[in-house]
């Protein structure tokens, strides 16, 4: 009688550890695309909010709502997890 160990057999059979592997990979593959997307919508929601904080609702411009939202952007990005508000990963 011969044996095989249960990673081969999980290959073989596309059992739960092949199963497990692939979600792992295919959520680590969509991880930074979907980052990109919950700051850049962080940054479009609260840079208007933001610049008009800073500078006054009289005297926000756009360019100041656009640095604003950047910032925001650029703050959520260097971080390494989503805003604490982000929608949790689709899967």
């Amino acid at each position: 009688m011969r044996t095989i160990d249960l990673d081969t057999l999980a290959n073989v059979t596309g059992g739960g550890a092949a199963w497990d592997t692939y979600v792992k990979t295919q959520r680590k593959a969509v991880a930074t695309p979907y980052k990109q997307v919950v700051c850049t919508t962080a940054g479009v929601r609260g840079g208007p909010e933001m610049a008009t904080q800073v500078y006054g609702a009289e005297r926000t411009t756009g360019g100041d709502m656009i640095r604003a939202s950047e910032t925001i952007k650029g703050i959520c990005l260097g971080g390494t997890s989503l805003p604490e508000a982000a929608p949790a990963s689709p899967f």
